[in-house]
């Protein structure tokens, strides 16, 4: 009986540690979320992938991962963030990323533009979003496109 009890609280007490335990994503996803400071939500792997899913029915896609921008009306090339802030300083921006496991982030625009190098080290591509408003994509060889939806 006793040994019964034991396992049992074993049990519980592994499955209160895996409850418990914060997923890892990386050194470079940790230094991302330093860097963004104390206003940023990482949302939930579960979340993110609902979010995933409703980032890709909304915005076009071509096969290989880039936005399809012909299929975007009204959209142009900017050489750095810094020439959007009049229009997104305000702005809540989502944070998606092409490649890995990396969770979404929900954060100011500002906190954005202080993080961008550590932003953009996550992940080859990366996708900052105003749901229904805006779409800009970070390609990895530079080039940065803003969209208006």
């Amino acid at each position: 009986m006793e040994n019964n009890e034991r396992k049992k609280r074993l049990e519980l007490l592994l499955e209160r540690q895996k409850v418990n335990q914060k997923p890892e994503y990386g050194p470079l996803f940790e230094e991302c979320i330093e860097a963004l400071g104390d206003e940023v939500i990482v949302y939930s792997d579960s979340k993110s992938k609902e979010f995933y899913d409703l980032f890709q029915q909304q915005i076009p896609f071509t096969k290989w991962s880039r936005i399809d921008w012909s299929k975007i009306n009204k959209y142009k090339t900017i050489h750095n963030l810094k020439e959007v802030t009049d229009i997104l300083y305000q702005e809540n921006i989502e944070v998606y990323w092409s490649y890995g496991n990396s969770p979404v982030l929900k954060t100011k625009f500002v906190n954005i533009i202080g993080a961008f190098e550590e932003l953009v080290a996550v992940s080859s591509d990366t996708f900052l979003y105003v749901p229904k408003k805006y779409v800009i994509e970070v390609y990895h060889e530079g080039e940065i496109t803003l969209g208006y939806l």
